[in-house]
């Protein structure tokens, strides 16, 4: 079999007087990543982690992980519901708007598809992050041209492929400190991938929450020294909350918006920048009475208007204007592809007008110029570092 069942006992000490009883928790290696898995996962027979989600996963060579057919339910005895038809990470553009001095070229753009990285990098499959990876010594971890992983304890196997586990998280979410692997009843369910592109790394999570919430994430970094640069990480959400979609999408442009209501709320079509930074979405169907999901910026997440600092005339070399002035885009769903402006630099959304009765969300955050090393993800035995990404809400009593 491809996939192995990698851990189903973590033991805990405490530091207090004790010690304490000891934590059970599912994790699981998938090295057959194009067939992928589903939640719930049949080899967790001890139903670690929270059951009232259920959804498909893959990793395809245009998407990236993506997962589908997601549904949820807050009372297990109820059927679950339907969320989202498919959503992924497909784009991962950069702008360099400087000569690079180490690397060669002159200021240049790149539209990446994440799917093209595909070479997926060994870590270790523990789901624990415990060292913020800009410590100690960030400047010697980026020397090294390529990354190698060092021993991983006891517990946390390496894993060439796609991590799924059950742990818990204090806030701040996917900050990746303080994560402790558990199989409590209403412990978060995780998806870990590390994709390599030449010398830099993207790691992508999505956590399942019980309480309703999502949080997909990408933490993006390198493994040597090249330039400062900027990032735009394009997530589609093809949510789907009826059988027969008849949906629309609100902007709060303010914050503090009532979850349900029509308190500050807007609707919005196209793409666009949020009214403010503290901007947040919320997509809702006619056919869902009592339901709606809401999206909210990353707290780590940047100003996308700033993304091709403001030159207009490059990319990578061949005088296409950088055009990056979003950080949504609310316009019709288009399965099994995606739709996109073909090779337009760092900007593959057209601006579609009008509305649509099913409608593909795509939430754009922006990754401030940086050094690669500033984010350099992997710290051995563990994932840590800034992660960038939107938190989703199940809102309403419907679920």
């Amino acid at each position: 079999m491809m996939r192995t069942l990698l851990m189903a006992i973590v033991v805990a000490a405490a530091f207090c007087a004790t010690n304490a009883a000891p934590v059970y928790a599912f994790s699981e290696c998938s090295t057959d990543i194009t067939t992928g898995g589903h939640w719930p996962n049949p080899n967790n027979t001890a139903n670690f982690g929270t059951q009232k989600w259920e959804f498909d996963w893959r990793v395809t060579s245009d998407e990236g992980l993506e997962i589908s057919n997601v549904q949820y339910t807050r009372d297990l005895s109820q059927p679950k519901k339907l969320v989202i038809k498919r959503a992924s990470l497909p784009f991962i553009p950069v702008h360099y708007p400087e000569a690079a001095p180490m690397c060669a070229g002159s200021p240049h753009g790149f539209s990446d598809t994440i799917g093209t990285i595909r070479i997926i990098e060994p870590f270790c499959c523990a789901h624990v992050p415990t060292t913020p990876c800009q410590e100690p010594d960030r400047a010697l971890a980026c020397m090294p041209p390529t990354r190698t992983v060092s021993n991983c304890p006891a517990g946390a196997p390496l894993c060439a492929g796609v991590c799924e586990g059950t742990q818990i998280a204090p806030p701040p979410i996917e900050s990746g400190i303080g994560e402790t692997v558990s199989g409590a009843a209403d412990a978060d369910v995780i998806l870990t991938v590390v994709f390599r592109y030449g010398g830099y790394q993207f790691i992508q999570r999505w956590r399942f929450r019980d309480d309703g919430t999502l949080i997909p994430s990408l933490r993006a970094g390198g493994v040597h020294d090249c330039q400062w640069h900027s990032h735009q990480i394009y997530w589609r959400f093809h949510f789907q909350l009826a059988a027969t979609p008849n949906q629309t999408v609100q902007e709060c442009g303010s914050g503090g918006c009532p979850d349900l209501g029509t308190s500050g709320w807007s609707s919005v079509t196209g793409c666009g920048i949020g009214a403010t930074p503290s901007a947040s979405w919320r997509l809702s169907d006619a056919g869902a009475a009592g339901r709606a999901v809401t999206i909210a910026r990353g707290q780590n997440d940047g100003n996308p208007s700033v993304f091709c600092e403001q030159t207009s005339t490059e990319c990578n070399g061949r005088g296409v204007p950088c055009v990056n002035t979003r950080d949504f885009c609310a316009i019709p769903a288009a399965e099994p592809v995606e739709t996109l402006v073909a090779d337009n630099c760092n900007d593959h959304l057209g601006n579609a007008a009008g509305t649509s009765a099913d409608m593909a969300f795509w939430y754009i955050a922006h990754v401030d110029h940086h050094d690669p090393c500033d984010y350099l993800p992997m710290c051995d035995p563990a994932i840590g570092s800034v992660a960038f990404g939107p938190t989703i809400r199940l809102v309403g009593s419907g679920w």
